[in-house]
């Protein structure tokens, strides 16, 4: 499966809910013994003015059990 690119403004459907991506942070973290590693996450407010930040690792494990989905970006 494709990696979607998600970014500020997409639209998406999480578990029946709809919502709007409102911004993306990249956090780093520098490990001892290996190389500098980024985490991504995604702040999500949902029409019904619930906000949440979800990783990109917990995106992708939504998208392939097919409870998130993308509708527009």
């Amino acid at each position: 499966m494709d990696r979607l690119k998600l970014k500020v403004g997409t639209i998406i459907i999480d578990n029946g809910k709809m919502g709007i991506i409102v911004s993306v942070i990249e956090n780093g973290q520098w490990k001892e013994y290996g190389p500098f590693s980024l985490t991504k996450s995604y702040e999500i407010r949902y029409f019904d003015g619930n906000l949440t930040m979800m990783t990109e690792k917990t995106i992708n494990k939504l998208l392939e059990r097919g409870t998130f989905e993308v509708v527009a970006q």
